[in-house]
């Protein structure tokens, strides 16, 4: 599939869960408008982009980088903003390092690269940030430092672009296995309480049979 078909793939999707009711069970907290005008910016900048430097930026990075400074600013509390900043630092280098690397290791890519990179992010972004909008705000700063840092490390090779549709293709991905990995931990947590529960009140000692 060529590049930038995948986002447009997910776009498609993602605008069809939300007409059909389920916004509020993948992305509750995150209002209607917001997203209405997410997915407008992104079809307008995903192929708009500019030199700065000597370095061509795509829209969809602007984007991205406003998107989680403003729920930064939003979060009213400084320690957690600071745990956000940590895990975004951590989620880019991990992001940095299975793209670097992951060519070198075939036995555990699965399907393709770019699937092993967004399903093992996402999961760890899934595990570390549980509330939607703070887990869409940190896996995207750590893939906007993740190819920041991939496209330094290449400078010499080749120019520096930031967000290319390779890079779209791989953010949607990723946000797509984070929320459905996040999904997934959600329903095992329910339905381990759930057994538990359901296990204590068998053997919970000391209940008599009522009396009619």
């Amino acid at each position: 599939m060529n590049a930038g078909y995948v986002s447009l793939l997910l776009i498609v999707v993602a605008l069809i869960l939300f007409v059909s009711g389920w916004k509020n069970v993948i992305l509750r907290g995150i209002t209607p408008t917001s997203l209405l005008l997410f997915f407008m910016l992104w079809i307008l900048f995903m192929r708009w982009s500019t030199d700065l430097g000597g370095i061509r930026i795509y829209g969809c990075m602007f984007l991205l980088l406003t998107v989680s400074l403003w729920v930064m600013v939003r979060t009213p509390s400084f320690l957690y903003r600071f745990h956000l900043l940590s895990i975004a630092l951590l989620l880019g280098s991990v992001y940095f390092f299975l793209r670097e690397t992951l060519h070198l290791m075939p036995a555990v890519i699965w399907f393709s690269s770019e699937w092993t990179v967004a399903a093992s992010v996402g999961f760890l972004a899934a595990a570390l940030l549980r509330w939607p909008p703070l887990q869409i705000a940190g896996l995207s700063l750590g893939l906007l430092i993740g190819d920041v840092m991939s496209a330094f490390a290449h400078r010499e090779q080749m120019a520096m672009t930031l967000g290319q549709v390779e890079f779209q293709d791989e953010w949607w991905l990723t946000a797509f296995a984070a929320r459905g990995c996040s999904l997934l931990l959600e329903g095992m947590v329910a339905g381990s309480k759930l057994a538990f529960m359901r296990v204590r009140q068998r053997i919970r000692p000391g209940r008599e049979p009522e009396n009619d």
